[in-house]
């Protein structure tokens, strides 16, 4: 069985886990990216769950990443947690990258797949399409041909939402394929490698829902 590594929380990350072995595969979940360093070989491929807002472009990153193997030496907390977390999660997908293995990246997981490559980050235009205080809000998408979503879901779908940040500039070698009716930026996948986020929630979609997104999980699991 093919072995999946998430950056997350384990207490509030199990749903991204929980979907990923309805699909076949295994997960583990991690605090940061200490274990998946030394035993990089273990894990077939990197999915990066969805969190809090992320900076509007990686230059912000830059030097936090380049401490942030020394902090990993250290016994104090070198990082706010939140940020320690978003550092993990960018180290860890450099760390896959350079693997070249597969990578999932769900709402702020897709945003850092876009930073990763250089893109930016900026606030939706249209909050009441994409956020509720206390639940998802869900609305119709197209998926553009020529595409995974596309053959797997058809022209239009109905995902779920619930965001105040998106994609502004697409990063380097990253392309859009599917589109909110406000033309925000829903999915995104690499033109060469196995790389691809959604900015909705998979894992959040109701039991028997149309589509069965769990699809999108198994599709994940296929290319590891």
């Amino acid at each position: 069985m093919k072995k999946i590594a998430i950056i997350g929380s384990p207490a509030v990350h199990k749903n991204y886990q929980a979907a990923l072995e309805k699909a076949g595969g295994s997960a583990v979940i991690f605090p940061d990216s200490s274990y998946v360093k030394k035993h990089s070989e273990t894990f077939d491929g990197l999915l990066l769950p969805g969190g809090g807002d992320v900076l509007s472009s990686l230059s912000g990153y830059i030097p936090f990443l380049e401490n942030l193997s020394s902090c990993h030496k250290e016994s104090d907390h070198c990082f706010h947690s939140d940020l320690r977390l978003t550092l993990e999660q960018l180290y860890s997908l450099q760390l896959f990258m350079e693997q070249k293995k597969p990578i999932f990246g769900i709402c702020k997981g897709m945003q850092l797949i876009n930073l990763y490559f250089h893109g930016t980050i900026r606030e939706v235009s249209n909050l009441q399409l994409h956020q509720h205080p206390r639940k998802d809000v869900f609305h119709p998408a197209d998926n553009l041909a020529g595409n995974f979503l596309h053959a797997l879901f058809g022209s239009h779908m109905l995902i779920n939402s619930n965001h105040h940040q998106c994609i502004d500039d697409i990063g380097q070698n990253l392309q859009i394929i599917q589109l909110a009716p406000d033309g925000t930026a829903e999915a995104v996948s690499h033109l060469s490698a196995p790389v691809f986020g959604t900015q909705w929630h998979p894992e959040r979609m109701p039991k028997n829902s149309h589509p069965d997104t769990l699809l999108l999980f198994r599709y994940f699991v296929s290319l590891l």
